[in-house]
């Protein structure tokens, strides 16, 4: 709850920076004038494009590293969630022991020519059948969980059954703080969208009911996942794993379940890297230009980006190879240290730097929230 409304008051902080510099660029007042950005074409406004004229060339270049960082973060936990789901699956159905590690040499052999594709809308149809996948799989943990949960209390019936395990829910694990960088890991990716969103609404009143819609699209999502959560946890209690598809009951159908995620996670993770890839290859092509190397030919520059690539997911791969059997903590270490910035630190202060005309309120609130970020990312990185 807590993290939820501090990330809707983070959003509304990027949307009242953008509303601002919307307003300015007309005037030529924007911030960017402020910052040094006459000089070089600004045409659409981004998270990292406010920071820069928030708080120049350094915020820009920390907005953009975090986000790089989060998403190859995020493809380093596919790397270890798939391999787990196909050794259960294997196991479940031909009764073979195949190690994760091996399963991981697979994501990398599939990955990495995956990762060469240069034009993102070739992944389009892929995308389209990942998130039906995911759907199918999030509706049959729910099937499950219920089914588990109704089952639970053999001498009452199924609705007294549910009541009973949602009354008695198991104790919180010792280990409860990591839930702290799962939380904000679910809002990163959202944040990073919220502007180009925002600027991609077309007619003026459409793009004043946005805030509205985008607040209670979030709630909706939260909701959801608050009932899953629990849901599951009603069912599985402490036994539940942290990749909860393994969770699963021996079954053809949890099986089934297990093989659609890990489809969804190969299909998805070329686009979950592609931000980050991107950025590895312009600050490379940049440091070449400033070096005198102008002249680099396209046949040059694709296999520049195909080697970047490449090295990319290998790196990926060995921090997976020796965190196999911590994926909760990697989570929760990308989530605070992190998440907590891109998510909760930096819109307040954008939107501080920008607004100067504010109410001591508004302000006060964006100092709260910023230093709540931050006390939330120390804690959950040391404890």
């Amino acid at each position: 709850v807590v993290s939820t409304i501090m990330y809707l008051y983070s959003s509304q902080c990027l949307l009242d920076a953008w509303k601002i510099e919307s307003s300015a660029a007309a005037t030529g007042e924007s911030a960017s004038l402020l910052n040094g950005g006459s000089s070089r074409r600004r045409i659409m406004l981004s998270y990292p494009e406010l920071a820069y004229r928030a708080m120049g060339p350094v915020g820009e270049q920390m907005v953009k590293l975090g986000i790089a960082l989060m998403q190859s973060g995020v493809c380093l936990t596919y790397l270890i969630f798939v391999p787990h789901n196909l050794y259960t699956s294997v196991l479940h159905m031909f009764g073979v022991n195949i190690s994760t590690d091996y399963w991981l040499i697979v994501m990398i052999v599939m990955q990495i020519p995956l990762s060469w594709i240069r034009d993102i809308r070739k992944l389009t149809p892929t995308n389209f059948l990942a998130n039906a996948l995911i759907l199918y799989g999030l509706l049959t943990c729910l099937v499950f969980a219920f089914d588990q949960a109704a089952r639970a209390n053999p001498n009452v019936g199924p609705a007294e059954s549910l009541e009973l395990q949602l009354i008695h829910l198991s104790p919180l694990r010792s280990q409860w703080y990591l839930f702290i960088g799962f939380s904000v890991l679910m809002f990163e990716g959202s944040i990073t969208l919220l502007v180009p969103l925002q600027e991609a609404v077309h007619t003026e009143e459409d793009r004043k009911k946005f805030p509205n819609v985008y607040g209670w699209v979030i709630s909706s999502v939260i909701v959801f996942y608050t009932i899953f959560a629990v849901s599951n946890w009603m069912a599985f209690g402490n036994s539940v794993n942290t990749v909860l598809t393994t969770s699963l009951p021996p079954s053809h159908l949890a099986t089934s379940v297990q093989l659609a995620y890990s489809i969804a996670i190969i299909f998805t993770f070329p686009l979950q890297n592609f931000p980050s890839l991107e950025i590895a290859c312009k600050t490379v092509s940049t440091q070449l230009s400033e070096r005198g190397c102008m002249n680099i030919s396209k046949q040059s520059y694709v296999l520049q980006r195909n080697l970047i690539a490449s090295i990319s997911i290998l790196v990926l791969a060995a921090i997976a190879f020796s965190t196999m059997n911590s994926l909760a903590k990697v989570v929760s270490l990308m989530g605070s240290l992190l998440g907590c910035p891109i998510a909760y630190v930096f819109p307040p202060i954008i939107h501080t730097q920008l607004a100067k005309d504010i109410s001591p309120w508004r302000r006060a609130g964006n100092h709260i929230v910023a230093g709540l970020g931050v006390i939330a990312m120390v804690f959950a990185s040391i404890i």
